[in-house]
């Protein structure tokens, strides 16, 4: 590789090179010296130098062993034509070789007839045979600790840190994620070599491939992978960590992307990566400063749901449920599920089930009144997987997303922020769970009041996470049941077998429930939320019964705040998006310029600095 034209000029050359017919820059044989050819001393200099000036002549006290006294050759001090160097001697290790013809690797020799200077990988300076020079002696940062360039690495400012020399070579370098030898974004390794979502990728210059979310491993950008794809259990169904808010506020982890205020994380930019300043434990990384920013509310929210198929009690071999499809009912029936979500057993898989409504107990049972629950068993089976049972009360889950669109399109409506989920015709999971072709056991469609047939026997669970103000106003309906909790208590209860009914969850005016019963709920609710805190809201939904199927909800204030973080430029520290900051930076000799992207005047730049540099030299290539 060639040599960078750029080289350490000495001190030592300064006045010396005014009187060498090659001068400063190193373009042929420097003859040097007087008129008469000999060489040039510290008294033929006017003025004299310094033996801080000038490197001396390399002679022994005892006569000068090793100084070729004779006529012209190597040890003359004279650089001939056939000659890499003269020190003025005929030793070698002392960076000019014994017979002149090569100067020794990790030295300079800048002068005829002075002696040769170490080179010092590290100091940023690019001298000798070094292709770069970061100011550290560490290899793999781009600049190995013998001062070579690595390979895929490019080093545009000396005494700065080295970049990648370009995105798609196949090879990692500087700030690159991965680099699968293109430029091409959507495959796994974007056009500037950041990984994308949803994939992983091996040995540089070879292919990404797309993760599989579910299989229990975490890979690539996967901040979790419990072994499946259901939502609310931690890691959500893109395998991506989840707020934690089991007994009371929300918790969140680290790389969920959410900073809650009182928490212990300092930030949280989406991810568990070193280096971007926000470090892998969410702390604030030295050089960068970070912030809350509100996200841009969307057009569309779109949350992950969970629905459970059920058969209907009307069937047989096996016999279906004996909550669907069974009893009738008009009107709400409040009391079925108890104040506050339970943790509770599944005795079917061993696992603990967090945060699951419960029978309270406080009404009758069926078939004496239209609560139509026949036990606290048969309630528990609604949210909760059943999927390993061969009797009637299996469920299957099916797992989608709910999409919401927002309310108002202008910014300055009280709307703006509110999302709106809303239909007549609630039929989601037609030809899956048990209508599925070819499923065993079975449930079959069934007569609609609108065109089609269609699964009536499901319960729906859908959760969010928002930042609670007090005066937001939450409409729902449910065709059957439906019970809203916030902070796992009961906030709105639409329960028991009847037509699609609307509840409103007002917190700025819990008088405009719509019954006293309503009220008192809702007033309970707002009295157990403190402003400016983040809550979950989870709802549970069932489908119980023909010949209508209607839902709706409304959501609003979504937590849209994520971390960013920006390196600081002045304060002292070289952050991976800066070139260099000296705390300064106002773009003097051997500083940084304004900005920290780019270095100021050095001694190797290739131009003369006044007053500082009275020769900025460059070696022959």
């Amino acid at each position: 590789m060639p040599r960078s034209p750029l080289r350490f000029c000495p001190p030592a050359l300064l006045l010396t090179s005014l009187l060498m017919a090659a001068g400063c820059g190193g373009g042929g044989t420097s003859t040097g010296g007087d008129p008469d050819g000999g060489v040039v001393t510290d008294a033929s200099i006017d003025g004299g130098a310094t033996d801080g000036d000038m490197a001396q002549p390399d002679a022994s006290a005892d006569g000068g062993a090793g100084v070729d006294a004779g006529g012209p050759g190597c040890g003359d001090g004279v650089r001939q034509s056939t000659e890499a160097c003269d020190d003025r001697n005929t030793r070698g290790g002392d960076g000019c070789a014994a017979d002149c013809a090569q100067i020794e690797p990790g030295f300079i020799c800048p002068a005829p007839g002075f002696a040769c200077v170490k080179v010092v990988c590290g100091d940023k300076r690019i001298q000798g045979d070094e292709q770069c020079d970061d100011g550290n002696a560490r290899s793999g940062d781009g600049c190995s600790s013998e001062c070579r360039l690595e390979d895929g690495w490019a080093c545009p400012l000396t005494g700065a840190a080295c970049v990648a020399a370009r995105c798609g070579d196949g090879r990692i370098a500087g700030a690159e994620q991965c680099d699968d030898g293109d430029t091409q974004s959507g495959d796994g390794c974007s056009s500037e070599c950041r990984l994308e979502d949803g994939y992983k990728c091996g040995a540089p210059g070879t292919p990404c491939t797309a993760t599989v979310c579910g299989d229990g491993v975490v890979e690539g950008t996967e901040q979790c992978d419990d072994g499946n794809v259901a939502p609310y259990d931690g890691c959500d169904p893109s395998c991506r960590l989840e707020p934690s808010c089991a007994g009371g506020e929300c918790v969140t982890s680290c790389g969920d992307g959410v900073v809650i205020e009182g928490s212990s994380e300092q930030c949280d930019d989406g991810n568990q990566r070193d280096g971007d300043g926000c470090s892998s434990t969410c702390r604030q990384e030295p050089g960068y400063v970070c912030s809350l920013q509100t996200i841009a509310s969307p057009p569309t929210i779109t949350l992950p749901v969970i629905f459970r198929d059920f058969r209907g009690a009307d069937l047989s071999n096996p016999k279906g449920h004996p909550d669907f499809q069974s009893g009738s009912g008009s009107d709400i029936t409040f009391g079925i599920a108890a104040d506050a979500l339970q943790d509770v057993q599944n005795t079917d898989t061993g696992r603990m089930e967090r945060d699951r409504p419960v029978f309270s107990g406080k009404v009758a049972t069926m078939p004496t009144n239209s609560a139509t629950v026949t036990s606290a068993t048969s309630f528990s089976d609604w949210y909760m997987d059943r999927s390993s049972r061969t009797d009637g009360r299996q469920n299957l889950p099916v797992y989608h997303t709910l999409s919401l669109a927002r309310v108002s399109s202008d910014p300055t409506s009280p709307d703006y922020d509110s999302y709106e989920f809303a239909t007549d015709r609630f039929f989601p999971i037609d030809g899956e769970g048990f209508t599925a072709p070819g499923a065993s056991p079975s449930e079959p469609l069934r007569d609609a009041n609108v065109p089609g047939k269609h699964n009536f026997s499901f319960t729906t669970e859908v959760h969010y996470w928002f930042q609670y103000q007090g005066d937001e106003v939450l409409n729902f309906t449910g065709d059957d049941d439906l019970w809203v909790f916030v902070d796992g208590h009961l906030c709105l209860d639409v329960g028991g077998l009847h037509p699609a009914v609307a509840a409103t969850l007002d917190f700025a005016d819990p008088s405009n429930a719509e019954s006293q019963k309503q009220r008192a709920i809702v007033t309970a609710c707002k009295a157990r939320l403190t402003p400016g805190k983040t809550y979950e809201v989870a709802i549970f939904h069932a489908e119980r019964h023909t010949t209508a199927s209607n839902f709706r909800l409304t959501l609003r204030n979504f937590f849209r705040q994520r971390s960013t973080c920006d390196s600081i430029c002045g304060d002292g520290i070289v952050t991976a998006a800066e070139a260099c900051d000296d705390g300064e930076n106002l773009g003097g000799y051997n500083g940084c310029m304004p900005g920290c992207q780019q270095l100021g005047p050095y001694c190797g730049d290739g131009v003369v600095t006044a007053p500082e540099e009275r020769c900025d030299y460059a070696d022959p290539a």
